[in-house]
């Protein structure tokens, strides 16, 4: 066999190894992604705050098990004792470990020491792995994939340690792409996303007291309200769109805020019909056959300037910029 031969070959089987691990990872997405569509990965009966110790002690155990404080306690000596790479990974627990036993008693600062050394090689597997690294941003992906990651957690330091450590964190990221994946589902109409949202939260929380992924600011909640009822508005005509606007404007707004709202509409319309407007007569320009490029150029100068006034130099530049990164 030639040596241009085996080169071949090899790219050839190098290909194939990826098309087959591109379709592992795909039957695996779909596998984990119907799981999640049926299931939650921590539903009400995980509390946010399980295993929290008091926040009076210094002790990063409740009953020699670890909590979300923890992993923040783990996530500080990962900082605190950084080395430059995993060749040197026996320096950072020797660290660690003396750390450890310079600040707790000895039983506490051993079960630490042992859990934190698993915990960290399962860190440093799930990041050199780059089936668990999140390449779209598809929420119901990203949903498949967390819990995937959650999965490889629960197998590498135990169910009971692993959701201890990660559940709350890994229980808020949930909340907030299923939330995600409720409000941005084009096929749903307004009041069954509230009513989605409704479920989602007593599912996952419960009586909880949460305001994860929720906003008091008026305005966001205002443009979250058009986000959900964006299917109902798109079926209305016009003057019925305008009407329903309205009327979500005063669930949030006062009469004032209402009034400068409606300013800002007016003021867009005028400049969405000024800009109809010249595309439209730009457009008659660049169409023309009976003028050369220097005349048409010219003509569209003199276009600018009558419909856009003082602002037609500003015009231009952001034409200049628009063109450049249409061109990359």
């Amino acid at each position: 066999m030639t040596k241009k031969k085996l080169i071949i070959l090899l790219g050839i089987a190098a290909i194939l190894a990826l098309v087959v691990l591109r379709i592992g990872h795909y039957i695996i997405y779909k596998t984990e992604g119907h799981y999640v569509t049926e299931h939650y990965i921590f539903d009400k009966d995980f509390p946010g705050n399980q295993n929290k110790p008091d926040s009076s002690s210094r002790t990063y155990l409740l009953d020699g098990k670890v909590s979300a404080e923890t992993l923040n306690f783990f996530r500080f000596l990962e900082r605190r004792f950084a080395v430059q790479s995993v060749k040197h990974l026996d320096d950072h627990f020797n660290a660690v470990e003396a750390y450890l036993f310079s600040h707790c008693n000895e039983s506490e600062a051993q079960r630490l020491f042992e859990i934190y050394k698993k915990y960290l090689q399962c860190q440093i597997e799930l990041g050199k792995n780059p089936h668990y690294q999140a390449k779209t941003v598809d929420a119901k992906l990203l949903l498949a994939l967390l819990y995937e990651i959650q999965n490889f957690r629960r197998e590498k330091l135990g169910k009971e340690t692993a959701d201890a450590l990660f559940g709350r964190e890994v229980k808020e990221r949930e909340y907030l792409l299923r939330r995600s994946i409720i409000i941005d589902d084009t096929t749903l109409y307004g009041k069954d996303k509230e009513g989605r949202l409704q479920k989602l939260k007593h599912d996952m929380w419960n009586n909880e007291a949460i305001s994860i992924g929720e906003d008091n600011n008026p305005y966001n909640r205002y443009q979250l309200k058009l986000q959900l009822y964006q299917k109902d508005l798109s079926e209305l005509d016009e003057e019925r769109r305008k009407l329903k606007t309205e009327e979500f404007r005063k669930e949030f707004f006062s009469k004032e805020a209402i009034e400068k709202l409606s300013e800002v509409d007016q003021r867009l319309a005028k400049e969405k019909e000024k800009m109809e407007r010249y595309r439209a007569a730009e457009q008659e320009i660049v169409k023309a056959k009976n003028m050369t490029q220097e005349e048409k150029d010219k003509k569209i100068k003199a276009l600018q300037n009558d419909i856009f006034g003082d602002e037609a130099e500003a015009f231009r530049r952001r034409e200049i910029i628009y063109g450049g990164l249409k061109d990359r």
